[in-house]
């Protein structure tokens, strides 16, 4: 491949962020979530919340220390979020599992392998950091969101017929989860 090819080529990073290097970050953040949320991309909302509400929730975010955020730029603009709770530290009997609050992608991002890229990157750090389990919750209409995690190896353990109400629509709730616990050993 030579210069001109790979200068043509988009450029992906997938990154863990901890803090708000500039607004414009903050604004694209904004901007990749309302999109995600109109194309139905995502696994929190049904409409996006009004933007300062959003501004807010992810200022908030990098503060709490049971939360991670990872972002995925293309060509420096963030295209993709995905924030992960971590269970307390002082709840020993929930240590082994992380939950997946928001995934998202940008419609126009979608199929050049981002979103592959960015939970790769969230399932090797949340592997690297002790937890072997990962949770996802999705209501019914998230289609997209839970076929893509289905084809990334999530199993579809159980569905909550009550999950939530949303315009006077009660919604079921699909729960994911993906092990990477050594199952092939068992005990004696």
């Amino acid at each position: 491949m030579d210069h001109l090819t790979s200068s043509l080529l988009p450029k992906i990073q997938v990154e863990q962020i901890t803090f708000w290097e500039n607004e414009d970050d903050l604004n694209t953040l904004c901007e990749t979530l309302e999109a995600a949320i109109i194309a139905g991309y995502h696994c929190k909302w049904t409409k996006p919340p009004p933007r300062h509400l959003i501004e807010t929730y992810f200022k908030g975010v990098i503060l709490v220390p049971d939360k991670l955020l990872f972002i995925a730029r293309l060509d420096g603009n963030i295209v993709g979020i995905c924030e992960i709770t971590t269970p307390p530290k002082q709840k020993d009997s929930a240590l082994i599992a992380v939950t997946v609050d928001i995934f998202a992608i940008a419609p126009y991002a979608l199929k050049i392998g981002i979103e592959n890229r960015l939970i790769s990157k969230m399932e090797h750090t949340v592997s690297q950091l002790g937890f072997p389990i990962i949770n996802v919750t999705f209501d019914e209409t998230q289609k997209r969101s839970l076929q893509f995690f289905i084809q990334n190896e999530y199993v579809h353990w159980a569905t909550h017929p009550y999950y939530q109400k949303i315009d006077g629509q009660i919604l079921k709730g699909l729960m994911l989860y993906k092990s990477f616990l050594n199952t092939s050993s068992s005990s004696s």
